[in-house]
């Protein structure tokens, strides 16, 4: 028993003829007759009563066509449901990342995608370390990872493509003796320089505690550590508080806070670099693959976006 002589068997059905179920299949009519036939054999009953004028279903017959119409309508819609994944109209797409990006950097960008996309689930998985290491553990699409000099090379039947480069910034209250007029244009301070203050810093769980013990180590000193916290929303609250400074990443300054004070620092200059991932060892969907090139635009358009990072792989979307 196959599709077609389903599709036969429904169309002499409806038409209650076999020389119009022939003419509306496009085929032969003994081609027809002869599948309906191999098709009772295999049932073991005949499913028409052939007449004069035409033919009617058996009890067999009556029995057999609601279930023949049911198959070639779950056919017709996984069709449909397989068109619409490969046009990019319906499905859903899972995304790790870290929670400063989901928070930060990515609303804008799944917003455009759910403009241009809206019949398309986004699921976004946050993880605090977010490590292609990380990735690879994970059941994701894509991932927005961030890079160490031991990650640069991603990990097993793991891509990653660098996006661009955040720093972290000295955050401190609005008054305090680090704060400066000039925004964006103020002078980067010395880490050094903020020695004697009091700290709040993220969990050593969080993503950037990583990059951010380095820098202390690398500006010579042992912070003194008042709080810490594992939201990084946290941060910025508590030292617009004056309950001491911190270390952000620069993708958090845009957030309007007249408590706070932001300053670039120097020597050194705490940095992660963001980065997507993806499996090597299989080829992106469609929908997958639309998110990857909003994400692509939205990094090159970043002031230390892409133009200074090669990618490292090449994605790849089925057709």
């Amino acid at each position: 028993m196959n599709l077609q002589q389903l599709g036969y068997f429904v169309a002499v059905a409806r038409s209650r003829s076999f020389t119009r179920a022939a003419e509306a299949c496009f085929v032969a009519q003994p081609a027809l007759s002869q599948q309906i036939r191999k098709l009772e054999e295999e049932l073991g009953l005949p499913v028409f009563e052939r007449r004069r004028r035409g033919v009617e279903l058996t009890l067999a017959g009556t029995a057999f066509l609601e279930y023949a119409e049911q198959v070639l309508k779950l056919v017709e819609e996984s069709k449909q449901r397989i068109s619409d994944l490969q046009s990019v109209r319906q499905g859903s797409i899972s995304v790790m990342c870290l929670p400063t990006v989901a928070t930060y950097w990515l609303p804008p960008i799944i917003s455009q995608y759910r403009a241009q996309y809206p019949d398309i689930d986004v699921h976004i998985q946050e993880h605090a370390g977010c490590t292609p290491e990380d990735f690879a553990r994970a059941v994701c699409d894509v991932g927005i990872v961030q890079l160490s000099e031991s990650h640069e090379r991603g990990a097993p039947d793991t891509r990653t493509e660098r996006l661009f480069v955040d720093e972290q910034l000295l955050v401190v209250p609005a008054g305090h003796r680090l704060a400066a007029s000039g925004g964006a244009l103020a002078p980067a301070i010395a880490l050094r320089e903020a020695a004697g203050e009091a700290f709040i810093l993220p969990k050593p769980t969080c993503g950037m505690s990583r990059t951010i013990s380095q820098a202390f180590s690398d500006a010579g000193f042992v912070p003194r550590v008042r709080l810490e916290t594992s939201q990084v929303e946290a941060v910025c609250e508590m030292v617009s508080a004056g309950l001491g400074v911190g270390l952000m990443p620069a993708m958090a300054s845009g957030r309007k806070n007249a408590g706070v004070r932001w300053r670039r620092l120097r020597n050194p200059v705490p940095r992660r670099t963001i980065a997507l991932a993806w499996d090597s060892a299989r080829s992106l969907s469609p929908a997958a693959a639309a998110f990857v090139a909003i994400v692509r635009a939205a990094a090159a358009a970043h002031p230390r976006g892409r133009a200074k990072g090669r990618a490292s792989g090449r994605l790849r979307a089925v057709a």
